[in-house]
């Protein structure tokens, strides 16, 4: 069952200042996004394709695994 999500009634300064943080949190996001393609890119060029994708993978099972040791915490 879906419902519908209430309207957050804000007042002109406050959406002002909410969009103001949206932008700048998407700019970041944006930005931190192209240095880590542009990082891979150079990584990628130095190891190797296989040794990054390895390198990945690792990264999200040890992730992964951190969760579920906060998780069972």
């Amino acid at each position: 069952m879906s419902r519908a999500t209430p309207m957050l009634r804000l007042t002109p300064q406050a959406a002002g200042t909410l969009q103001q943080q949206h932008a700048k949190a998407t700019k970041e996001l944006r930005a931190l996004t192209r240095y880590s393609k542009e990082f891979d890119r150079k990584l990628k060029a130095l190891i190797g394709y296989e040794a990054l994708r390895q390198l990945h993978k690792a990264t999200d099972n040890a992730l992964l695994l951190a969760d579920l040791v906060r998780e069972a915490a």
